[in-house]
């Protein structure tokens, strides 16, 4: 799993304590509940170092009815977007790394009858570098040309 997802999942758990589904949600699934699929990706240049991968995940909350499921999908967004849209990232042993993962969007919207909380952000990866030699010495002869 992507640890990006696991904070985000970890992060909505703390907020809305229920069932969370990761692979496929059974036929017969505990109400209410979080389902975390697997989110997409799309690529973009960044710096001469680094290429930009922007990830979007829709989480579904099941709850007992339409207006019950968005009201704590809107609660879970509105918790994100009160902390400046930050989540902890987590090892994954569950421990705070210190650092933070910046949501740059979140939204919610009721569709057949679940609420989806949609989860927007961008991570940035460095290129692979050939290995190298490292330059250590540099002579240099110089002189007045006659």
């Amino acid at each position: 799993m992507n640890p990006e997802v696991g904070a985000i999942m970890n992060y909505f758990y703390k907020l809305f304590p229920v069932k969370i589904y990761t692979k496929k949600v059974p036929e017969k699934f505990v109400v209410p509940s979080l389902y975390f699929p697997t989110p997409f990706s799309f690529d973009g240049n960044d710096t001469v170092s680094t290429f930009l991968k922007t990830y979007n995940l829709v989480v579904k909350l099941f709850h007992v009815d339409a207006q019950q499921a968005d009201y704590e999908a809107e609660q879970i967004a509105d918790a994100v977007r009160r902390k400046r849209m930050l989540i902890p990232l987590i090892e994954q042993d569950g421990t705070p790394t210190g650092e933070y993962l910046r949501i740059s969007r979140i939204e919610t919207r009721i569709v057949d009858g679940t609420a989806h909380i949609t989860v927007n952000w961008d991570s940035r990866y460095h290129y692979d570098r050939e290995d190298s030699i490292a330059l250590e010495d540099i002579k240099v002869n110089s002189g007045v040309k006659k």
